[in-house]
C-alpha cells in the first residue's frame, strides 16, 4: 500500500510539473555600437563606451528591459571604428545586417555619425546619438537618428552668457578650432551668440583637425589681444592649442573650451595651465533630474565611480543616458520594434538623470540644456547657471 500510494504521489507531482506553464525563458536584445576605441577620438569614444557599458550593466543586473511581457538581457556589440567615417559606416552596416543589433547606439563625433545615419535610415535600425550634435544632421529628413543632447550651434553660447555679466566687461572675443563638421558649427553659433550680446569678434579661424602644430594660430591671436577666447576643438587640440597661447604669453581675461574641461587627459596634460579654462558641459553631477535606473546625477556619478575609479564627464553620461532614453521608450511602446519604438519616442515627454527630454520629428531633443564649469584648484567646478553652480567663477583667468 505505501509503495502504490508513493507511486501516485510521486506521478502526481510528475503531473503537475508537466502540466505547469514553462518559465518565460530570458531573451537577448541587441544593440550595435561602432565608436572610437583607436585614431583621433579614442580618448572620447572610450568615455562614450564606459557610458553605455554601465547602462547595460546596470540594466541586466536588476533583471533586464521589460516589454511587451518579455524580458530581455541587453547585449551590446562593438566595434572600432578607427575615428574614420567610412569605416563606421560599413561596421554599422554589419551590426545590423549580420550580427543583428535592432538598435544603435552612435558613434562620437558628428562627421563620423553623418555617415553611419546615412546605414541606420536605410536599414531602419533606430539609433541614440548623445555625441553627435552637429545641426546639419539632424535637418536631413532621417526620422531614425535621435540625440538627447544640445545641438552644436549652442556649444559655446553659455560661456557668452555668462561672461556677458562679468566685470570688467569683457569686449572683444577670438574663436578658433579644427576645421570639420562640429566645430564649424559650433563656432558659427558662438560667432552669431557673441554679436547678438554686442561683442566683437576680433578673429575667426579654422586649422586641419588632427594639426600637430598651433603656433601659427596662436600668433594670430596674440595680434587681436582678445578679451575673450574660445575654441572648438577636441581634447588633443585643445591640449595643443592651450601650450601655444602659454609659451607665446597670451594671456585673455577668458578661454572658453566646446568640449575638454571635464576630460582627466586634459587637466593632466596641462596642469597649472589649465587652470581657470572654462567649458561646457552637457551635464553636471549637481543636477536633480531623476529616473528609474540612476536615481539622479549623483547617482550616476556614484555608480560610474564604483565601476571605473574615476569621476564620470558629460562624454559617458550621454552614452549612459542615451541607454535610460531607449530603456523608457521601449517599456512604453511595450515592443522591440524599431519603427514602433520610433513612434513612442516622437510622441513622449521624459526625464533621465542627464536632463528632460522631448523629441520633435528631425530627432532633436527640445529640452536639453547646458551648464558652464571652471577648472578651479585642478578640478572642473559647476560655475553656471546659478541653479546647479558649485562655485563662482574667477575672473580675469589666473592661470599660467
Amino acid at each position: 500500500m505505501a509503495g502504490a500510494w508513493t507511486r501516485r504521489i510521486v506521478l502526481g507531482c510528475l503531473a503537475a510539473i508537466i502540466a505547469a506553464p514553462p518559465l518565460a525563458a530570458q531573451e537577448t536584445l541587441k544593440i550595435g555600437a561602432a565608436i572610437s576605441l583607436s585614431g583621433n577620438f579614442s580618448r572620447e569614444g572610450g568615455l562614450l563606451r564606459d557610458g553605455y557599458e554601465l547602462w547595460r550593466e546596470r540594466l541586466n543586473a536588476g533583471g533586464g528591459l521589460k516589454a511587451g511581457g518579455k524580458t530581455y538581457k541587453v547585449q551590446i556589440v562593438y566595434y572600432d571604428d578607427e575615428s574614420k567615417a567610412q569605416t563606421s559606416a560599413q561596421l554599422t552596416e554589419k551590426l545590423v545586417s549580420d550580427d543583428g543589433a535592432s538598435f544603435v547606439f552612435g558613434p562620437y563625433s558628428s562627421g563620423i555619425a553623418t555617415a553611419t545615419a546615412v546605414i541606420s535610415e536605410r536599414y531602419r535600425a533606430l539609433t541614440l546619438a548623445p555625441m553627435a550634435t552637429a545641426n546639419s544632421l539632424y535637418a536631413r529628413g532621417y526620422k531614425y537618428i535621435f540625440t538627447p543632447s544640445p545641438l552644436a550651434d549652442q556649444g559655446l553660447v553659455p560661456i557668452l552668457e555668462l561672461a556677458k555679466g562679468l566685470t570688467p566687461a569683457p569686449k572683444t572675443v577670438a574663436i578658433v578650432g579644427p576645421d570639420d563638421l562640429f566645430p564649424n558649427i559650433t563656432s558659427d553659433g558662438a560667432r552669431k551668440r557673441a554679436e547678438s550680446l554686442g561683442f566683437t569678434v576680433a578673429y575667426t579661424g579654422k586649422y586641419p583637425k588632427g594639426a600637430n602644430d598651433l603656433s601659427a594660430v596662436a600668433t594670430q591671436i596674440k595680434s587681436v589681444t582678445p578679451d575673450i577666447i574660445l575654441a572648438t576643438g577636441y581634447v588633443q587640440d585643445s591640449i595643443l592649442l592651450i601650450k601655444s597661447l602659454r609659451e607665446l604669453q597670451v594671456s585673455p581675461k577668458l578661454i572658453g573650451l566646446a568640449t575638454a574641461v571635464g576630460v582627466q587627459d586634459f587637466r593632466t596634460a596641462l596642469g597649472p595651465a589649465a587652470e581657470g579654462v572654462m567649458g561646457v558641459d552637457y551635464w553636471v553631477p549637481t543636477l536633480t533630474w531623476k529616473d528609474p535606473l540612476f536615481d539622479d546625477s549623483a547617482g550616476f556619478a556614484k555608480a560610474f565611480e564604483a565601476k571605473y575609479a574615476k569621476p564620470p564627464t558629460f562624454h559617458a553620461a550621454s552614452g549612459a543616458a542615451a541607454g535610460v532614453v531607449l530603456q523608457l521608450a521601449i517599456e512604453k511602446a511595450g515592443t522591440v520594434d524599431p519603427t514602433a519604438v520610433r513612434n513612442t519616442l516622437l510622441s513622449m515627454q521624459g526625464e533621465t538623470f542627464y536632463g528632460p527630454f522631448k523629441f520633435d520629428a528631425n530627432g532633436v531633443n527640445t529640452l536639453a540644456g547646458l551648464n558652464v564649469s571652471q577648472i578651479i584648484g585642478g578640478q572642473p567646478k559647476v560655475i553656471f547657471p546659478v541653479a546647479v553652480k558649485q562655485a563662482d567663477p574667477i575672473y580675469p583667468r589666473t592661470g599660467q
